[in-house]
């Protein structure tokens, strides 16, 4: 049983690419995390940072792209990148788009997550959306308590501040008058005016749905990438 106060062991992820074994740690620091890059067991890049988004440098080694959960938990992909990238490792890796996705070590919450995702995509997809309707419905459902409960504030009697009385020049701005054209704008159907007033609650949910079914499909094109390598290989 692990002791209270301990601190918990790093996670790592793994790849194997043209011979060489790629290691990411990633650690604990207080509020913040300890990100290590090895390549054949030296170390390449390091940072500690409490970003969600970092990107470490290898130089000769190309680039990693971490992404981190806001608050706990292990990290959501960690991607690495050749030197011979399109636009360099590192522009790459801030883009995000292609790279090769490193394996989580086996037997991690990190492994177990991915494996789940990877078993229940569009349960994946509806967790996600979910999420995205809470994230909108909670702040309305507050506001709304708020305006029912009826708090007895206190009423205090707050001494007069003595401001100095100030007799200060005037300052001779300019009279600018501008000649703005007059436009008669024609006004919006009563219908759209409603779809744009719901498009504020609408869009975020749609945003998430979206993103969550693009790293299901982002998955599988990294594991039958990975697959033809291993094909080539041997």
């Amino acid at each position: 049983m692990t002791r209270a106060g301990a601190q918990k062991s790093p996670e790592r992820w793994l790849l194997t690419s043209a011979g060489h074994e790629h290691s990411v740690e990633i650690a604990e620091a207080g509020l913040r995390r300890r990100i290590g890059w090895t390549v054949d067991g030296t170390a390449v890049a390091t940072t500690t940072t409490s970003d969600e988004r970092v990107v470490l440098d290898g130089g000769a080694h190309g680039a990693v792209g971490v992404r981190l959960p806001a608050f706990t938990g292990p990290a959501r992909r960690v991607t690495w990148w050749s030197p011979d990238a399109e636009l360099g490792a590192v522009a790459a890796a801030h883009t995000g788009l292609g790279g090769t996705d490193l394996d989580p070590e086996p037997g991690s919450k990190a492994a177990a997550r991915e494996a789940w995702i990877r078993a229940h995509p569009d349960l994946h997809a509806a967790r996600r959306t979910g999420a995205a309707v809470l994230g909108v419905l909670l702040p309305i459902v507050a506001l709304w308590l708020l305006t029912r409960v009826d708090v007895p504030w206190p009423d205090l009697d707050l001494p007069a501040i003595p401001w100095p009385d100030w007799d200060l020049p005037a300052v001779p701005w300019p009279d600018l008058s501008i000649p703005w054209p007059d436009w008669d704008l024609p006004e919006l159907p009563a219908w759209v005016r409603e779809v744009l007033d719901k498009a504020k609650y609408v869009v975020p949910v749609l945003i998430a749905f979206a993103l969550a079914r693009g790293e299901v499909r982002r998955r599988r094109a990294q594991d039958e990438r990975k697959q033809a390598a291993e094909r080539e290989d041997d």
